[in-house]
């Protein structure tokens, strides 16, 4: 499999088998990068919160603040958006009157350009911001714009100028006491030294900043920029391990933050450290992840810088053609930020290349113009190599007049920069800063103690406490356990009694029930027989006298009243409950229902209501309608429930 971005018509299809085999390889890497994105979600939601947001804000300085705070929430995960978002701030901004905002948005937009490598634009940015936050006199942004203006003139190679600059952010930071403004300037001076080539005041420097980031709550991101600093001191100190060490501890942190441009910067600081340790198939495999990260988020800065390492590993692995397109790739966009940086070393793997291949003017043209650059911005650690490598070239040329004067150039550098780059100095700024962090660490140790002994005399007298505390517990709680039995066997066999109680008043309910039943049968049978008699004799009123007596005794209410009684008793508050649920229930209804409740046969109810069956169907269809009952709904089941 081939990596995404290489799919030009060029001759960039014939890099190493290594890279192919190895970006095979990566597919699950990349996977792994994808999963890593399931983290954006928490970002999104900050970011759907913000929009809508500034759907429904009225003002235009608070719609400004919410798209400055979109501009912070996409930074690190998508440059489009950001830029987007950036210009769209201040746009807005311009259309107020206020200062604060439009400065912040230019601020913005200056530091975004910057980590994109337009660096003429950044510093356009940068400046305007300055000019007003000038004139409101707001020494913590004006820190924080010195900072930003610094690292453009950093990178762009004019080092007096960053360090005027970074020096007037210092200065700012102490008089408002910003530890954090003046820790990230710190951070930058040492980055400005590194490239100057003294590593000592680099060194110096970046212990100071990462000093005051320890004592800084939160700013995670920010205490790994300082090891990803040390990493590149290490680096050009040729300590490369150490280097890969420190980078690492970086890389830890930006894959868990998401910061996906850091990501990508620190990918390639550690494949070229394997580069310099010769070990190409590892700085393959940073490099191309580095690459495939920064296609995915559009970072042209860490493409460049990728196809430059890629670049220079099928240089050192003797693939001049395909190290000769990417350099030159790489160096077209470095041309296009002017990142000097960039530029002369780009310059120099190129003249190396054209040197094997042995287009001498090329390599010369190359040399010549990174010379100059290192020249103009004073950098001498780079001009060093310029011409230890101008001097390789005039012996292939069997120019040895040349080679010698290059090689002396040479010499006089590197001895003076080993004058600057003391090893020993270095080492004891390494041992003092990690003496310093030991003895730090020792009075918080002993503070711990003593703040142990205090809670272990502390806890001692506790133990008593609670122990006494305990027995007395004990002692009340078997006292309360004992009372408790004692009133849970008093509770159980008053229970049994009225479980008895209640069996028996269910028998006498069912048994009263089943007499009503059978009494009415057998006075209606009566009734029935008297009626056939009277029908036939002259005595009709003596008949009618019985059968009325009968009729009294079938509607007799004290039978119902007896019953509801018995009723009551076993099924408690069926009859308050059903007048409360359903209230136009009447009394014949609700003497349906509990027959119904007892579960008792159509005919038993007929018997006991005196009605015929072909009655009780209808009084149970019309109780169905009061009921508001469906045909799917069971009557018999919802008065059982009750």
């Amino acid at each position: 499999m081939e990596s995404k971005y290489y799919t030009k018509n060029v001759p960039v299809f014939k890099i190493a088998k290594g890279v192919r085999s190895m970006v095979d390889k990566l597919v699950v890497l990349y996977f792994a990068i994808g999963i890593s994105l399931l983290s954006f979600s928490q970002n999104q939601q900050k970011i759907d919160s913000l929009l809508k947001d500034f759907s429904s804000q009225k003002t235009t300085i608070d719609k400004v603040k919410t798209l400055q705070n979109l501009v912070e929430a996409y930074k690190y995960y998508d440059l489009n958006k950001t830029e987007y978002y950036a210009h769209k701030s201040l746009k807005l901004s311009k259309t107020t009157t206020d200062t604060l905002s439009i400065a912040g948005s230019l601020y913005q937009l200056g530091s975004l350009k910057k980590s994109m490598s337009y660096l003429d634009s950044s510093e356009y940015y940068f400046n305007n911001a300055l000019k007003l936050w000038k004139l409101t006199d707001d020494k913590k942004w004006l820190a924080s714009c010195y900072i930003g203006l610094s690292d453009v003139y950093r990178l762009e190679g004019d080092y007096d100028k960053s360090i005027a600059a970074i020096n007037q952010s210092i200065v700012l930071s102490k008089s408002i006491k910003d530890t954090f403004s003046e820790a990230l300037a710190l951070g930058n001076l040492s980055s400005i030294y590194r490239n100057k080539g003294n590593y000592t005041l680099a060194y110096t420097n970046i212990i100071k900043s990462q000093k005051l980031f320890e004592d800084i709550e939160g700013k995670t991101l920010y205490k790994a920029d300082t090891y990803k600093s040390i990493g590149e001191i290490e680096y050009h100190r040729e300590n490369y391990f150490e280097a890969i060490k420190n980078y690492k501890i970086a890389l830890g942190v930006y894959k868990k933050e998401n910061d996906y441009n850091f990501q990508g910067l620190t990918l390639n600081r550690i494949a070229n450290a394997y580069i310099s340790l010769k070990q190409y198939e590892s700085a393959k495999t940073y490099a191309t992840e580095a690459l495939n990260l920064a296609i995915d988020k559009n970072f042209e800065n860490v493409i460049s810088s990728s196809e430059f390492l890629l670049g220079e590993i099928n240089y050192e692995t003797k693939n001049y053609k395909t190290a000769d397109f990417l350099l030159n790739e790489a160096l077209i966009k470095y041309r296009s930020s002017k990142n000097i940086n960039s530029i002369y070393t780009a310059l120099l793997v190129l003249g190396k290349t054209a040197t094997k291949t042995k287009n001498y003017n090329a390599a010369k043209t190359y040399f010549n113009e990174g010379l100059l650059i290192a020249d103009t911005i004073n950098a001498p650690r780079e001009s060093q190599e310029f011409y230890y490598y101008l001097s390789i070239l005039n012996l292939e040329e069997k120019d040895y007049q040349n080679a010698h004067n290059n090689l002396k150039r040479y010499s006089i550098i590197k001895d003076s920069l080993s004058k600057v780059n003391n090893a020993r100095d270095i080492a004891e700024l390494k041992t003092i800063y990690e003496t310093e962090k030991k003895e730090k660490e020792i009075a918080l140790k002993a503070a711990e103690i003593e703040v142990l002994k205090q809670k272990e005399a502390i806890a001692k007298n506790r133990q008593i406490l609670l122990g006494i505390i305990i027995f007395s517990i004990v002692l009340l709680a078997s006292a309360l356990f004992y009372g408790l039995r004692q009133k849970m066997k008093r509770n159980k066999v008053e229970r049994e009694k009225l479980d008895a109680s209640l069996q028996f008043k269910e028998k006498e309910l069912t048994t009263h029930a089943l007499h009503l039943a059978h009494k009415n049968e057998v006075l209606l049978d009566l009734k029935s027989q008297l009626k056939e008699l009277k029908s036939g004799t002259d005595n009709s009123r003596s008949f009618q006298k019985v059968i009325n007596a009968i009729n009294l005794d079938i509607n007799n209410d004290n039978n119902w009243e007896q019953f509801r009684t018995y009723f009551e008793d076993v099924h408690k508050d069926f009859n308050s409950k059903v007048k409360r649920t359903f209230p136009e229930v009447t009394s014949n209804d609700l003497r349906l229902m509990s027959l119904l409740k007892m579960n008792l046969s159509s005919k038993e109810i007929a018997n006991i209501l005196n009605i015929s069956s072909e009655g009780v169907k209808k009084a149970r269809y019309r109780l169905r309608k009061k009921l508001s009952l469906s045909t799917e709904e069971s009557l018999q089941e919802l008065i059982i429930e009750l």
